[in-house]
């Protein structure tokens, strides 16, 4: 049994080095390997995506980083930074508790941090603000929109102080134009802060939109095929979707992926 990532040491950013991490589940008795010598190194305050195909490891592995499951063998640091809350997480289901407001999911990472009440709440109000919830402190989950309740989400992980951001398809079960909304208000959030963010997708295009690094994984047992550095500088706009070097890259990120997609959707 392995233990969880090494903790961050002290400094201002996080880093990530995971190197040779391989993860096995067993059906009955067999053994099905999700992840097969995955290394990767994050920068500190970068801004990467992971795209692969399904079942082939991707939130394995976000959850392997964030000590919420074990390796089966291999090395994880994070290292860079000290925090209590070494990193935070935002999940496709927002993930926000139905029992309590706003302003108290916001205020929950702090919360089993050990912050206080006062400390705790004012700094939810801050990011409340940010994110332009800061008339709905008081409402609960059920009385927000789907695209709301994921900006409580992100808010509540930006809310810890955490310097590393796993999101596992964040604005994946947002509509179009939502989806298209809160891209812009992550980048713009995460610009600001510059967290070092790691963030799973199967939108290729989104990938391209919102990261400066693609990591492109293949088919179950999931391994590294690429490590693509995205070409656009910022501050970018969904008019460089419409650029010939924008359809070049995800042609090519598709090609990669194509018949590992295929070969997952024949073995669902």
């Amino acid at each position: 049994m392995n233990p969880g990532p090494t903790p961050p040491s002290e400094g201002g950013q996080a880093s990530v080095r995971a190197q040779d991490v391989s993860k096995v589940f067993f059906s009955g008795t067999e053994p099905v390997w999700a992840l097969e010598d995955f290394s990767l190194d994050l920068e500190p305050g970068s801004f990467t995506c992971i795209v692969g195909p399904s079942g082939c490891g991707k939130s394995t592995f976000l959850r392997i980083l964030g000590g919420l499951e074990e390796r089966t063998v291999g090395e994880v640091a994070l290292t860079g930074a000290e925090h209590a809350v070494p990193a935070a997480f935002v999940f496709q289901e927002h993930g926000v508790f139905p029992w309590m407001t706003v302003l108290d999911n916001v205020a929950f990472g702090l919360r089993m941090a050990g912050t206080g009440r006062r400390e705790r709440e004012d700094i939810a109000r801050q990011w409340l603000d940010r994110v332009r919830l800061g008339d709905f402190a008081a409402s609960y989950p059920h009385q927000l929109s789907g695209g709301m309740r994921q900006r409580v989400a992100i808010a509540r992980a930006f809310a810890t102080g955490s310097p590393l951001l796993l999101m596992d398809e964040p604005l994946g079960a947002l509509d179009a134009q939502t989806r298209m909304l809160m891209q812009e208000e992550l980048v713009a959030l995460w610009e600001q802060e510059r967290k070092t963010v790691l963030m799973v997708t199967h939108d290729i295009d989104e990938a391209i939109i919102l990261s400066d690094r693609i990591i492109v994984m293949s088919g179950r047992p999931g391994t590294l095929r690429e490590d693509i550095t995205v070409p656009f500088a910022r501050p970018r706009t969904v008019d460089i979707e419409r650029t010939g070097e924008f359809g070049e890259l995800r042609a090519r990120i598709w090609n990669l992926l194509r018949e590992d997609v295929r070969a997952a959707e024949e073995t669902a």
